[in-house]
């Protein structure tokens, strides 16, 4: 998996075709519990980061946990049926 922020701000998530191969079979990725360290580690590397592209408005945004996400575009929608098209 790749993560890659856009100089608006936006982003992409790209999956391998393995990753993507595993999803569309079992509907989840399961981490052990050493990678799933190293995911929060690098994620956490990658939240400070792009923080800095955002602008203020985005930057200062804040997301309760229980937050249904509504979105502007169709292709947001739905991330996960838009892996596996």
């Amino acid at each position: 998996m790749k993560i890659n922020q856009k100089e608006d701000g936006s982003g992409e998530i790209h999956f391998t075709i393995e990753e993507r191969k595993i999803i569309s079979e079992k509907g989840k990725i399961t981490l052990s519990t050493t990678f799933l360290k190293h995911f929060i580690n690098l994620f956490i590397s990658l939240f400070i980061e792009f923080q800095k592209n955002f602008d203020d408005e985005t930057r200062n945004l804040t997301t309760p946990i229980n937050k249904e996400i509504e979105t502007g575009s169709d292709e947001d929608k739905d991330p996960v049926d838009n892996l596996l098209k």
